[in-house]
């Protein structure tokens, strides 16, 4: 038995290394360069005009736009009703550029900003404003086939006296994201004017009295 050690030459050592490294190295290259590129952030794009048939009877504030968990993301969801129901998917190559509820309040605040109010008699006050709070409750692409499908837009809308009331939109939006993006931004802007307008029409609570309670 021969129990001397043969080493490599030192020249060998660094050339084992080297390719070793290169090795290396283009592995990372190739796990680097097979991610896809970053998904297009979307938004609801500019803000509607208001419909010119539409003058309030007095301001309205929308201060706040909650929603469910579900809506928390910036997923741009559908669900295949034809071929699987109960799952609720995001497309991978496209998001919304901040939560929904961000985008949409941002935009009905937009949008109500420039809403005409109806003048008072001469010496009146102005009627003062109303606050408003939405809760999204659904905001969903459903796909009844490959190339069919419609967004709904739910929210649940609530009055600073306590009074609420649901609306809801439907938009046709074609076989992809940029569909959806589009048919949510169309009922959102469909939606702004019905809820101002009933809103408009309550009454501010009145802080020297506690609030009576509201319907739902």
């Amino acid at each position: 038995m021969n129990d001397d050690l043969h080493l490599p030459r030192t020249g060998s050592v660094r050339r084992v290394l080297t390719i070793a490294a290169l090795a290396v190295t283009a592995a990372l290259a190739s796990g680097c360069g097979s991610r896809g590129p970053a998904p297009t952030q979307m938004d609801l794009g500019p803000a509607a005009a208001w419909p010119s048939q539409v003058t309030l009877a007095r301001r309205v504030d929308l201060q706040a736009v909650s929603a469910p968990e579900t809506l928390q993301g910036t997923g741009i969801v559908y669900r295949l009703s034809d071929s699987d129901p109960y799952a609720r998917r995001a497309y991978r190559d496209s998001r919304w550029a901040a939560p929904l509820p961000v985008l949409v309040g941002a935009r009905l605040r937009q949008q109500i900003a420039r809403a005409p109010v109806a003048p008072t008699a001469a010496g009146a006050e102005p009627m003062a404003p109303i606050g408003v709070t939405l809760e999204l409750e659904e905001c969903l692409q459903n796909f009844s086939s490959a190339s069919r499908s419609e967004v709904q837009v739910r929210v649940m809308a609530t009055a600073e006296d306590g009074t609420q009331r649901a609306f809801d939109r439907t938009e046709p939006s074609g076989a992809n994201a940029e569909g959806a993006v589009k048919a949510t931004a169309a009922a959102v802007d469909a939606l702004g004017p019905e809820i101002a307008a009933w809103a408009a029409t309550l009454s501010p609570r009145d802080t020297a009295r506690p609030p009576g309670r509201g319907r739902r």
